[in-house]
């Protein structure tokens, strides 16, 4: 199937030469993520659209954005490796597809680190970022541009029973992202049961009955039509996971210096115009006021939420420790900032 996709891909860039031929060469960027292309609703097609609106203007059409949606070039494991490798010059993809090749993203996965989404803002485009994006370019073949905003914190959704206390999910089978240690171990500390799902098989596995539950923000549950087989939601406001945007870096270096800076403030304009987006379609049937109509909304007390904490929190430390292993340290720069926000 991938290989399908590359080819296809090929043959749209070799199409696209006698193009470039003919005028003066614009510079193509192709941009993948896993969202359908849906830029009302989805935070990351917003963003992924206003990106090309910027550079098509700002540029006077040199730079040329392509972009590929819902899956088209594979998971997002997939469109990661597609980018570090150069095939492709950019994606947004979500944090557990890129942690194998960047490990010290999994620090940003601690359950219950903001309380508000403005909290989690702040730490997401502040130093922190700065700091790892500088790893991440000497680490990698890829640069961070950002974090998009995901639409909120994950809400979770299942079809069998509500969700008030950590007891309830026992034997639940939960989406948990393939190979991803903290998803899995916030999952068993509940007594759920984790089952890897690639995002494109989500809602086929939550049609089928072969998986009860999912976590994802408001907009990604409506965007995806997972309300159309979940039957509750718990607002446990547990987990903040932006999307990462990735530049092949050597793509980046290969521009004029004046490009890149284009890119980079587009991209910088495109992840706040995506926070705006977020904050307007939270309030309308695409967001969170459509889920509380759609399904059966439970929102948790402060000592509900805190039975949670306790009890995902520490095993979901653990889990990321022991995967970071030397670069453990990411956990504690994390949790700093985070703390530094409240």
């Amino acid at each position: 199937m991938l290989k399908r996709r590359l080819l296809f891909l090929a043959a749209m860039v070799l199409a696209a030469l006698p193009a470039w031929a003919a005028r003066a060469e614009p510079v193509q960027i192709f941009l993948a993520h896993a969202q359908p292309q849906l830029s009302a609703s989805d935070p990351v097609a917003a963003v992924a659209a206003e990106f090309r609106r910027l550079l098509a203007e700002r540029s006077q059409g040199r730079l040329v954005v392509e972009i590929f949606p819902d899956g088209m070039l594979g998971g997002n494991r997939d469109m990661a490796n597609l980018t570090n490798k150069g095939i492709i010059q950019s994606a947004l993809v979500t944090v557990g597809g890129v942690t194998a090749l960047y490990p010290p993203l999994m620090a940003t996965q601690l359950p219950f680190a903001f309380d508000t989404i403005l909290q989690a803002r702040q730490v997401m485009t502040g130093p922190f970022v700065h700091l790892m994006a500088a790893d991440m370019a000497a680490r990698t073949k890829m640069t961070l541009l950002g974090f998009a905003d995901p639409g909120g914190f994950h809400v979770l959704t299942n079809l069998d029973r509500p969700i008030t206390d950590p007891n309830d999910l026992w034997g639940l089978r939960l989406r948990a992202i393939p190979g991803f240690a903290p998803l899995d171990a916030m999952i068993t500390a509940v007594n759920a049961r984790p089952v890897q799902v690639s995002s494109r098989d989500e809602l086929s596995m939550l049609s089928m009955g072969a998986i009860d539950g999912q976590m994802s923000p408001p907009a990604v549950i409506m965007a995806r039509n997972f309300d159309t087989v979940q039957r509750y939601a718990t607002f446990i406001d547990a987990l903040y996971s932006p999307y990462v945007w990735l530049f092949n870096t050597a793509s980046l270096k290969a521009m004029t210096t004046a490009d890149a800076a284009l890119v980079r403030q587009a991209a910088t304009d495109a992840l706040a115009f995506g926070r705006q987006t977020v904050d307007a379609v939270d309030k309308t049937e695409r967001g969170r006021v459509g889920l509380t109509k759609r399904l059966t909304v439970l929102t948790l007390s402060s000592g509900e939420r805190r039975q949670f904490k306790q009890t995902m929190q520490p095993p979901v430390e653990e889990a990321i420790i022991e995967a970071l292993g030397k670069d453990a340290a990411w956990l504690e720069k994390f949790r700093a900032a985070a703390s530094a926000s409240h």
